[in-house]
């Protein structure tokens, strides 16, 4: 009988092994994560820039942007500021000027996330963009990201 019990339990793990190796896994798009790099004072980051449709006619632009920080100093404010850019050349110009998403403020440790929800007009599916992300602390401290290429869902 116990026996048949441990054979069981160890079928019922195998099988779960082999159902959840099927599962999918959410990904960012290729392109839409940069890392952000010091310009002056001290930390390192990612943002991750995720576009979705999902308003109920999808007729509506709308991200999800998230943005970390670490190895900053304790108790900083930073100010997180996007920028769009056009033509989708993978060059941002900054030229149509930033738009300011919100703060974020690190934690003792110089750690600090912030989750933003951008929602922006119709445009149609298909319609590109070049964005970059300017998180700026209180302290002086500038982080940049790279020039990403946003694709309209």
């Amino acid at each position: 009988m116990k026996l048949l019990r441990v054979t069981w339990y160890l079928l019922v793990l195998l099988l779960s092994f082999v159902v959840f190796a099927f599962v999918p896994v959410a990904h960012a798009e290729p392109g839409l994560h940069s890392d952000l790099t010091a310009i002056s004072g001290q930390g390192t980051g990612h943002v991750v820039v995720s576009p979705t449709a999902d308003d109920q006619n999808d007729t509506v632009f709308i991200a999800q942007v998230t943005v970390n920080v670490q190895g900053a100093l304790p108790n900083t404010t930073f100010t997180v500021t996007r920028f769009v850019d056009q033509p989708p050349d993978g060059v941002c110009t900054e030229t149509g000027g930033g738009f300011t998403l919100g703060t974020l403020t690190t934690s003792q440790g110089g750690a600090g996330a912030a989750h933003f929800v951008r929602m922006g007009s119709p445009v149609p599916k298909g319609f590109q963009f070049d964005l970059d992300f300017h998180v700026v602390g209180d302290d002086g401290t500038v982080l940049l990201s790279g020039c990403m290429t946003v694709t309209v869902k």
